[in-house]
């Protein structure tokens, strides 16, 4: 009867070494950064959009309302600025039926990855005209990025530069 005993052991050997060159490839996944677009990000109105992976890409919701300066009388002022974040409705909204719904935590973009690494392309929701536009953002920096909306088929595009919020300004 032949042994088997050191092929299996050799064997055995050859699995633990491939385990370990397996291992660290593993951690590094893990690890490893998230996409750039992920974060928090201050609108030129100071109001912030927190965007997270979702679906097939990454979808951007309003975090932080802030009553803009420009664009409303003092008496609109003054009323908006005591309102609670949560008393903002979607008025604007194209849609009548939408109308109703809460501004915190509106679904304002929906991107997936472009044809470049620092593109993503996707629909814009523009809550100051009640609209959504096709468009993309653009990751200009590290912490910076610009929000291009576009209409007639991306001929004329309209953009935004954004920051992102550092975790020590929240």
């Amino acid at each position: 009867m032949a042994r088997c005993g050191p092929v299996f052991r050799h064997a055995r050997w050859g699995v633990i070494a491939a385990c370990l060159l397996v291992v660290p490839t593993l951690a590094q996944v893990a690890i490893s950064p998230s996409s750039p677009i992920e974060g928090v990000w201050r609108a030129a109105l100071l109001s912030e959009v927190t965007i997270a992976p979702c679906g097939t890409g990454f979808c951007g919701y309003l975090t932080k309302i802030v009553v803009p300066s420009e664009g409303l009388s003092a008496k609109e002022t003054e009323v908006a600025l005591s309102m609670s974040p949560e008393q903002f409705f979607d008025e604007r909204n194209a849609d009548p039926a939408l109308r109703s719904r809460p501004m915190l935590g509106l679904h304002m973009l929906s991107l997936r990855p472009g044809g470049k690494p620092h593109i993503f392309d996707g629909e814009i929701y523009n809550p100051q005209d009640g609209k959504t536009y096709s468009g993309y953002v653009e990751m200009t920096g590290p912490d910076a990025m610009r929000l291009n909306g576009c209409v007639l088929y991306n001929v004329i595009c309209r953009g935004e530069d954004w920051v992102r919020v550092q975790p020590d300004e929240n």
